[in-house]
């Protein structure tokens, strides 16, 4: 079997290897060896086309070709290919054939799929796509995840965690509730002190070779930044640990109206976190595409510093950069825009000139300087009463007009 994917692959064909992690199983682990060998010699034969992709288990796979060392196929990689999800302008191909028209349903199915064909699939098939956006999140909550026959009710346990254990788990969902927090509230969230070096270790892999948590640092920092900030990357891992897990449990003991009142004020503050990651998303999107009034030359994903004094604090949602033309773009982003409060406001204009003052950003206080609002829907009274105070706002209509 092994010589015959060799054969293939120098025919210039390309082998896929489906749930490979059954290879690691005793009976089909001699396999592993002989595969070795074959991509040892294609890998010295240089040849222009063909190639071999083996698909499976997360960690199973990871682990063979990244971390364990007396694994056969270790460190047979040749190349990384990196496939992001849907943009936001194909998701809105899906939400306009359904006739899902409401931003809050758009941002409810974003915080929980992100740009996932397959799960998308899963609500068409569960008619999901019918219901309107006053009952939207708590349905998706039940049809996708609560009841006994939900396609997703226990698709993060099977594809993401079934196989991490320890220390590498409790990082997880610690981070799931405590989105953004620092290394060294990490560290001190999963273990005692004298586990810090081991628990670092741990937490290196799930960043570097697993990459199911984003390492975040500040804007203008190097990579040795001790202002770093860790996210889960995966919008639906996130959502299932934060919010569809805990309600999964407690609906094996509660009605489903008493987990679904648990768990809204679970889901309303993911969903704050998702806005700020979209809107991120939708400006590179954007700019990448030719779309919209703002050329990203730079796109930082937020601003924060670690002052000693607490009142010169600096949190920024969004510093986007233009450098051709000398523009810097400050976003401040809401879940909902009634929380674009006059002291929410005074508090995004404190921290823009915080960071304008600071030493290392003189240089664009003579550049033009716009402030955005952004939440997921405006009203034209909201819109007229924030353009009059000098600001720009923006909504997800505004970015589905773009496309």
């Amino acid at each position: 079997m092994a010589r015959a994917i060799g054969e293939l692959c120098r025919a210039g064909l390309v082998v896929v290897i489906d749930e490979f992690q059954y290879f690691t199983r005793a009976a089909l682990k001699r396999f592993n060896s002989f595969l070795q060998a074959e991509v040892d010699k294609l890998r010295d034969s240089n040849i222009k086309q063909g190639g071999l992709f083996v698909l499976g288990s997360l960690h199973a796979d990871m682990n063979q070709l990244l971390e364990d060392k007396g694994a056969p196929l270790y460190g047979r990689l040749t190349q990384r290919i990196k496939l992001d999800h849907w943009d936001f302008e194909d998701l809105l191909d899906v939400f306009r054939s359904q006739d899902v028209l409401a931003p809050s349903q758009w941002l409810t199915l974003w915080t929980f799929f992100e740009g996932v064909p397959k799960f998308y699939h899963d609500a068409f098939e569960q008619d999901l796509y019918q219901v309107g956006p006053e009952k939207f999140a708590d349905e998706l909550l039940t049809r996708m995840f609560l009841r006994s026959s939900s396609p997703l009710s226990e698709e993060a346990d099977t594809w993401f965690l079934r196989e991490l254990r320890g220390r590498s788990l409790s990082m997880l969902t610690f981070l799931a509730d405590h989105a953004g927090c620092g290394n060294g509230e990490l560290l001190a969230g999963v273990g005692a002190p004298e586990e810090k070096t081991q628990i670092s270790a741990y937490l290196g892999k799930l960043v570097t070779n697993y990459e199911m948590i984003s390492k975040l640092n500040p804007v203008f920092s190097d990579e040795k930044s001790r202002n770093a900030r860790y996210y889960i990357a995966d919008n639906f891992l996130q959502a299932w640990l934060a919010v569809a897990k805990p309600a999964r449990e407690a609906a094996r003991m509660k009605p489903i109206e008493k987990t679904l009142e648990l768990a809204r004020p679970r889901l309303m503050g993911l969903e704050g976190f998702a806005f700020e990651k979209l809107i991120r998303k939708l400006q590179q999107e954007c700019s990448r595409k030719g779309k919209g009034d703002f050329e990203l030359s730079s796109m930082q994903l937020g601003y924060w510093n670690r002052p000693k004094d607490a009142s010169r604090n600096i949190e920024i949602d969004l510093v986007a950069l233009d450098e051709t033309n000398k523009r810097v773009r400050f976003g401040s982003c809401k879940r909902s825009a009634d929380a674009h409060t006059n002291t929410s406001v005074a508090e995004f204009e404190r921290h823009v000139e915080g960071f304008i003052s600071a030493r290392q950003h003189r240089h664009m206080q003579d550049w033009t300087k716009e402030m955005v609002l952004f939440s997921p829907t405006l009203t034209q009274g909201d819109r007229a009463h924030f353009t009059a105070k000098g600001y720009i706002a923006r909504d997800l209509n505004d970015y589905a007009a773009l496309f």
